[in-house]
């Protein structure tokens, strides 16, 4: 008497994106309020700023200025 040994098949599945359905990023000159202090990087979109305008990340003042930042 022989012993039977089964064997399965395991499928396995990448999750490579075709280049076709890779997402575009579109680039849209956008007004954002940026911190006035040269050593902090804090800085807003316009449609997000708060009323007072001060920097979201240290509290000081804001300037304007137009960055290329992705469509949203």
């Amino acid at each position: 008497m022989g012993i039977l040994i089964v064997k399965e098949a395991i499928s396995i599945f990448y999750g490579k994106r075709n280049q076709e359905d890779a997402i575009e990023n579109i680039l849209v000159s956008t007004e954002v309020y940026s911190c006035s202090d040269d050593s902090c990087k804090g800085w807003m979109r316009k449609d997000f700023a708060t009323d007072d305008l001060l920097c979201p990340m240290c509290g000081n003042e804001t300037i304007m200025e137009f960055r290329d930042l992705p469509k949203i």
